[in-house]
């Protein structure tokens, strides 16, 4: 792994139109700048990553502190044509912005002009008030500075307690795991991924952990950390102790305000944006984690990759609106596919919805349906589903859902027949195809049209399937479409082939020749003149009116 403090590609003119400027140098921001250089590949733009590393993709950390990935597989950097105006600054955190003259500062003390400023600075990992929680052996799980810290402490670490049974939770659980540590998991609630699943889904979901050997606390919390200077345990409200040697939080994320707040910007619980993701300064911007869109914070990288086309295209001089994001959570725990898309949490629970459920024999299958006024509005799974991103993309449509759709899932837990399945090149260009980093069927058409012809392919140049993987067959079938189209020549190939097909069907249907059973039959040579079809073959009738016509004669 490799950190870099700066790197420039152009320098700004002080003269020149001031450039963006973009605060952040996550997926998020690094999409902006992306999008913003696709609609004027000319644009200048500074952008400040407080990092010490090129820019990285958060998603896949939990990827990497397993081991099934290196740090070059998570690497996300800044695609750039030859000639543009970007200049980059990593390991370089700005500390003050000056809307009134439109200025930031980083913390060397430079300042920087802007014509548009675009925060995209994310989150911080909550940190409960528990008494202890400071000593050593307490680690969070955010960024690649938690992972590299938990990678070395994975080989001397016998006891972990992860503290949060959500999304980010189970992942460090899971990436904890591998040198068969022993795991606990504690969660305030009474299900795990409270937000995302209901309780049955919840249940299954905790089975299925349990049989991996990691322990789970429901319905508790820690009260404190027990130890001197080095963790040995934590003491829970409820008066039990569990003895560990690591402390892993995982209590959820605080939007990252505090520089927006400080320059005079309206924040509520988040930096709040209209729908063009402006900020009560009409030339600064917030997107991702940070921003506060219709009093919703989205702790997903896929809403803030939506929001982040709004912005680039507004700076662009574009009309563009962000009416909010379907949440869709994907998970693969331990071996198992969890899936939770639309109105599935606690906080979109409706009288207006009604739910229909799916339950397989074995209990290792589970899917509903949430319909208002039988329009698709949420999904949720526990197990493999082969539906599941065309059930996504009906749910983000508010698609119809048929009586004999819903009769049909009832009783085999799939929405459509098998040869009924929509082909996803069928699907419109807006509908997103990985839901994990928000990739778009257009995007992959286009990506495609420019020669990434396949799953590989499609992935280093769009991001698509480089996190879960579930949309790698509908990758698979996009691609397929292309490497079909008929090669030069098929066509004489076709036709040459029905020729021949009818060739034989003629042979096989016409009348038979007959023929004689010995050969001992006498050859009846007048037929040759007395037969019209023989004489019209052999040219008989012709020689013979010749030769009539010479001598006289009549002609039969």
């Amino acid at each position: 792994m490799s950190a870099v403090l700066e790197e420039n590609s152009y320098h700004a003119d002080a003269r020149t139109t001031p450039p963006v400027v973009v605060v952040g140098t996550g997926p998020v921001g690094i999409r902006f700048v992306e999008q913003l250089l696709l609609r004027d590949p000319r644009a200048p733009v500074v952008i400040y990553g407080n990092q010490p590393w090129e820019p990285y993709n958060r998603v896949r950390l939990a990827s990497l502190l397993t081991g099934e990935l290196n740090f070059t597989a998570i690497q996300n950097p800044l695609k750039l044509m030859t000639q543009h105006r970007v200049v980059q600054h990593h390991n370089c955190e700005i500390v003050a912005i000056y809307p009134y003259n439109k200025q930031v500062v980083d913390r060397l003390g430079n300042c920087q002009r802007y014509s548009q400023l675009v925060l995209a600075t994310g989150s911080s990992p909550h940190i409960p008030n528990i008494e202890g929680i400071q000593q050593s052996g307490v680690y969070t799980f955010r960024n690649l500075d938690d992972v590299q810290q938990l990678i070395a402490r994975r080989t001397r670490c016998r006891r972990a307690i992860v503290l949060g049974g959500g999304l980010l939770g189970l992942e460090a659980a899971r990436g904890l795991q591998k040198y068969n540590t022993d795991i606990t998991i504690i969660e305030h609630a009474s299900r795990l991924m409270a937000q995302q699943l209901d309780d049955e889904a919840g249940n299954l979901l905790r089975e299925h952990i349990l049989s991996k050997n990691i322990q789970i606390v429901l319905g508790d919390s820690v009260k404190s950390v027990i130890g001197y200077d080095s963790i040995s345990g934590v003491e829970l409200r409820s008066g039990h102790s569990i003895d560990c040697d690591t402390l892993v939080i995982a209590t959820g994320i605080r939007p990252n305000l505090e520089l927006a707040r400080e320059a005079g910007i309206a924040v509520g619980r988040g930096i709040r944006v209209n729908d063009q993701m402006q900020t009560s300064d009409a030339d600064i911007f917030a997107i991702g984690e940070c921003a506060e869109h219709r009093d919703r914070i989205y702790g997903l990288v896929a809403p803030g990759l939506e929001q982040a086309s709004v912005a680039a295209h507004t700076i662009a001089g574009g009309t563009s609106h962000y009416v909010g994001s379907q949440a869709v959570t994907r998970l693969k725990v331990v071996g198992v596919s969890v899936i939770s898309a639309g109105q599935c949490g606690e906080r979109d629970a409706s009288p207006q919805l009604r739910s229909l459920t799916w339950r397989s024999s074995d209990r290792r299958s589970y899917r509903k349906l949430l319909l208002q006024r039988n329009r698709l509005r949420g999904v949720m799974a526990f197990g493999d589903w082969d539906e599941s991103n065309r059930a996504q993309e009906c749910v983000q449509r508010a698609c119809y859902i048929w009586p004999w759709q819903r009769r049909r899932f009832l009783r085999t837990g799939s929405l459509w027949l098998l040869h009924d399945a929509a082909d996803v090149n069928d699907w419109p260009a807006s509908a997103i195809v990985c839901q994990c980093t928000g990739v778009n069927r257009g995007t992959l058409s286009k990506a495609i049209l420019a020669g990434h012809c396949n799953v590989e392919a499609l992935a280093a140049q769009t991001g698509a399937s480089s996190v879960c993987g579930s949309c790698k067959p509908l990758l698979a079938e996009l691609a397929g479409r292309h490497a079909s189209e008929p090669e030069a020549g098929s066509r004489t190939l076709v036709w040459t082939g029905m020729a021949a097909l009818l060739a034989a069907l003629a042979m096989l249907f016409a009348p038979a020749i007959p023929f004689a059973d010995s050969i001992q039959t006498e050859i009846h040579w007048g037929q040759i003149w007395r037969d019209g079809l023989i004489k019209q073959i052999s040219g008989f009738s012709r020689c013979r009116l010749s030769s009539g016509k010479a001598d006289g004669g009549m002609v039969d």
